[in-house]
């Protein structure tokens, strides 16, 4: 039997030692990364991303309002509007809030959970400048998915122009000028000596001597009378005036018929003149 130096023993067995234990254990380790399932948190299926909400909500209760009274005027003094407008451009979510008279434009910065399910906040501030929390504004809301997972309704409480009111909200599929021009003026039409007049959905007017394209006043209290206007020069007799600037028509519906107005400018205010240019039967 050969016994060799205890020390000398100790230096060689020990490393030996350590290594098999090592091997061993990266063995395992593979063993459990290949068996083992890879575990991804739980997504919240009540979780609402600024995506969510993106596109143009408008107020319900001012859009029964109007489609009632064909009055956007009228209807702006019973339901006051609010259209509400979320649109990605790049990595920003501009908002615009707006009652057809004035409005106001920020970034919406992040969306929050509001303390209870299906209630959550918008957090809005500028976005070309670094900020404190005591610098942002909440817009508190409260939503719910339908069976598409898809968000057709929001309960908002607007801050600036509602003063923290709730009011339901509906989303507005497309443009909202067509929708608003259908609720009020949208159609063909006859009038007393058989001339054919059309509002077009999209804003484009065509009548017996000239063609144009118009845009609804919807909110402003001065006028004495709801009218439209022309966004440019129209075509055909106005072409002789040589105007350029924009064309203002009164209108209005009484026993089932349009009455449409030459309108003016009395200093600030629009006014209406008394007897229409033409009395409109829908066809």
């Amino acid at each position: 039997m050969i016994f060799g130096n205890p020390t000398m023993r100790s230096r060689t067995t020990l490393p030996i030692r350590f290594a098999a234990i090592l091997f061993l254990a990266t063995l395992a380790i593979g063993a459990v990364a290949q068996t083992a399932p890879t575990q991804k948190p739980p997504v919240r299926k009540d979780r609402v991303f600024l995506k969510d909400v993106e596109g143009i909500w408008i107020n319900e209760a001012y859009m029964s309002v109007l489609a009632a009274l064909k009055s956007p005027h009228a209807a702006a003094k019973k339901a006051p509007p609010v259209v509400i407008a979320i649109r990605r451009e790049g990595r920003a979510y501009p908002i615009v809030v707006t009652d057809f008279n004035k409005a106001s434009l920020q970034a919406v910065l992040d969306v929050e959970p509001d303390g209870k399910p299906g209630a959550y906040r918008l957090v809005v501030g500028a976005d070309d400048k670094p900020m404190s929390s005591s610098d942002v504004k909440y817009i508190r809301f409260e939503a719910g998915k339908n069976a598409q997972g898809k968000i057709d309704r929001l309960r908002v409480a607007e801050p600036d122009f509602m003063k923290g009111k709730w009011a339901e909200y509906v989303p507005v599929a497309g443009e909202l000028s067509p929708q608003l021009n259908r609720l009020v003026i949208a159609g063909n039409y006859r009038d007393e000596k058989g001339r054919t007049w059309i509002f077009g959905e999209s804003g484009e007017a065509t009548w017996p001597e000239q063609k144009f394209n118009y845009e609804l006043s919807l909110n402003d209290p001065g006028a004495n009378c709801d009218y439209l206007q022309s966004e440019g020069a129209a075509k055909g007799v106005d072409d002789k005036k040589g105007a350029g600037d924009k064309k203002r028509y009164g209108y209005g519906w009484k026993a089932g018929k349009l009455s449409v107005y030459p309108a003016r400018l009395a200093g600030k205010k629009v006014v209406c003149d008394a007897k229409p240019l033409a009395v409109l039967t829908p066809q």
